[in-house]
């Protein structure tokens, strides 16, 4: 099953991040305000969520919340871990 996530980054992502996520990953929307950044729109199965993950990790970034969020018509509520 595919979900959309929103993920929470402290401090800003190198652009060279935000490339290779939507090379990877289409187009993810990526915000930022300096202290914190936000991809969201980021749909994916599990393998590909593990694989953003590590490469925010590999680039040491510290990640402070993975939000899935079901899209509407699914019949389930959204999920936060």
């Amino acid at each position: 099953m595919k979900l959309t996530y929103r993920l929470e980054i402290r401090g800003p992502l190198p652009r060279l991040a935000r490339d290779e996520l939507r090379r990877r990953f289409g187009e993810v929307e990526v915000k930022s305000d300096g202290d914190l950044t936000v991809v969201s729109k980021f749909t994916a199965d599990q393998a590909a969520l593990r694989a953003a993950l590590s490469l925010l990790w590999d680039l040491g970034s510290e990640v402070c919340l993975v939000e899935a969020i079901t899209l509407p018509g699914s019949g389930e509520e959204g999920v936060q871990s």
